[in-house]
């Protein structure tokens, strides 16, 4: 299924945000990329816009496992209390549907790029097949 995942930012472990989190929460950065990952993953399903209504900072706590998850995610600006639910700013830049589109079309075009001998593709031992 094309559309089941989510995009992983390289150096996520080491945002400012992460490590603030993980600070405040006494857990290892790693371990707060994993539960943002999956909260997020969450999210990607429930929502299309980043918004899922009835969900609490106590709902995120126990999805993670982590008490005070939310409210560090909110103190860093990833989360936030909107109306009747919760809303994970610029949810858009990183999930939905055209979020999974950019990023496909971008590896297409990397690929094409390799394949066609131009600069930032395959190497040339990936396209022998080394």
């Amino acid at each position: 299924m094309a559309g089941d995942w989510i995009k992983w930012t390289v150096g996520l472990t080491r945002k400012p945000e992460v490590l603030g989190m993980a600070r405040r929460l006494g857990k290892d950065r790693r371990f707060v990329a994993g539960c943002l990952m999956e909260l997020w993953e969450w999210m990607d399903q429930v929502s299309c816009d980043g918004h899922a209504d009835y969900v609490t900072f106590d709902d995120v706590d126990g999805h993670v496992g982590v008490e005070g998850f939310a409210g560090s995610m909110a103190e860093v600006g990833w989360l936030r209390r909107d109306g009747e639910g919760l809303s994970l700013p610029n949810f858009e830049r990183h999930n939905g549907t055209s979020a999974k589109s950019r990023a496909l079309a971008t590896e297409r075009k990397r690929l094409q790029r390799g394949r066609n001998g131009e600069a930032g593709g395959a190497s040339r031992g990936q396209r022998d097949g080394v």
